[in-house]
This record gives structure tokens, sequence and C-alpha cells, in this order.
């Protein structure tokens, strides 16, 4: 059942910022400060994981135990509000993946990958998409 539900998942289209193409990435996630401009307010952001984690039956106070992540990073054009881009992820396991969004990130900015390689690749992966930051 995983396997379909996965399929699944991958057959939707991706969760993304229409403002951000190949074409407009040099006025938007390339530009210093673009993702803090455009990022959810805090409000909202604790509104949605509270939503989270009472759908996973945690309570309000393990809060702190979980980052709202966005699963195709603002930083790669991933869609700001979108319940299909947001999911809770452990603490430790947001730092492993804060890391390769970064590398992705410069990667594309640096014309080394293109947006939409690196936005399918984190989507479908982030674990695997790490290989293609390495040696870098």
């Amino acid at each position: 059942m995983i396997p379909l539900l996965l399929a699944l998942a991958l057959a939707q289209p991706l969760p993304l910022n229409p403002a951000v193409t190949q074409a407009t990435i040099g006025a938007t996630i390339c530009q210093p400060g673009w993702t803090k401009r455009i990022r959810p307010r805090s409000t909202t952001a604790r509104r949605i994981k509270r939503q989270l984690l009472a759908r996973i039956g945690e309570p309000v106070s393990h809060a702190a135990l979980y980052e709202l992540d966005h699963s195709i990073p603002l930083a790669l054009g991933g869609a700001r509000i979108d319940s299909h881009n947001l999911a809770l992820q452990p603490i430790a396991e947001a730092h492993r993946k804060d890391a390769i969004e970064f590398c992705l990130y410069r990667a594309v900015c640096e014309g080394a990958l293109t947006l939409t390689e690196a936005q399918t690749k984190i989507w479908q992966n982030w674990r695997r998409a790490a290989r293609l930051c390495e040696g870098k």
C-alpha cells in the first residue's frame, strides 16, 4: 500500500510557487533575503503546526520537537502555504535536510543544476537528493 501512496503523491503536480521559474530565479530565489520576504507569518506557521500535531496525535507541548518543513523549500521555489508542501519534521532531521536544501539552492543559483531538477529530486526523496551535493 505504501508504494501506491508514494506513486500517487509523486503523480500530483509539485507544490510550487508560480512566481519562481528558471527564468525568474535571478529576481526571486537567488536574491538575498527573498525567502524571508515571502515566508508565512509566524502566526500562520504556528496554526498550521498545531493542526499537523493534532493530526499525528502529538500534544501542542511537543511542538518544539518538530519543525514545520516545506518539502520543497521556499529557497527552491516551493509553495508558501500548501498542505501538500508542509509537514512536521523532527528537529535533528530538519537540520540535516537544511544543509541539503542550501547545497541545492547554491547549485541552482550557480547554474550547476536546473531549478526543476532540484525541485524534483528534493520532492522525490531529500535523502537521495543529498547525492547531488556529494563532493561540494
